[in-house]
C-alpha cells in the first residue's frame, strides 16, 4: 500500500531565502530612500531663502539699505517646516539696516536645525542665497561653493 503524504507550508530553508532575499532589498532600498527624503527637505531652505532674498530687495527699496538680520525683515528665524535656522550675513558687518549705515551687501544662509533629521544630510550642511543671486551649498556657511549649488539646490 502506498502512502501519499499532502505536504503544505513552507520548509524552513525556502522561508530563510525569503528573508535573506528582503533584507537585501532593504539594504539597497533604505539609503535611496533616505537621500530623496533630505533631498525632499532641502526644498524647505531653498523656499525659505528665496522669500528672505525677496524681502531683501523690497526692504533695500524702502530702506536703501539691506536689512541686517531675519528679525528686521519680519521673518522667522527658523524655516517654515522648523528644519533649517536661518541667519543673514550683511556687508559691512557693523551695519544697522538703515540708510545711515547701510548694509550693502548680504548673504543668506540656511543651516539644518539641531536635533532634526536633516542634520545628516551631510553634502548640503548649509545653503546660501546673496544679494547678486548666488547659490550655493556645502558642509558650511563660510566654505559653502558655487559648484555644490548643482547638487544642493536641485
Amino acid at each position: 500500500m502506498t502512502t501519499i503524504k499532502n505536504h503544505q507550508g513552507f520548509t524552513l530553508i525556502e522561508l530563510m531565502i525569503t528573508v535573506a532575499i528582503l533584507g537585501i532589498l532593504a539594504a539597497i532600498a533604505y539609503p535611496s530612500y533616505t537621500a530623496q527624503v533630505q533631498k525632499s527637505r532641502r526644498a524647505d531652505a531653498q523656499v525659505a531663502l528665496q522669500e528672505i532674498a525677496q524681502r531683501q530687495e523690497a526692504y533695500f527699496l524702502r530702506n536703501r539699505s539691506y536689512a541686517k538680520d531675519v528679525a528686521q525683515l519680519g521673518y522667522a528665524a527658523t524655516s517654515a517646516e522648523g528644519q533649517y535656522d536661518l541667519s543673514i550675513a550683511p556687508t559691512p558687518s557693523t551695519c544697522t539696516g538703515l540708510a545711515a549705515t547701510a548694509c550693502t551687501a548680504y548673504v543668506a544662509s540656511a543651516a539644518p536645525t539641531t536635533g532634526k533629521a536633516q542634520v545628516h544630510d551631510k553634502p548640503c550642511q548649509a545653503l546660501t542665497l546673496d544679494d547678486r543671486g548666488r547659490r550655493r551649498g556645502g558642509t558650511n556657511a563660510t566654505t559653502a561653493a558655487a559648484d555644490n549649488a548643482q547638487t544642493c539646490w536641485k
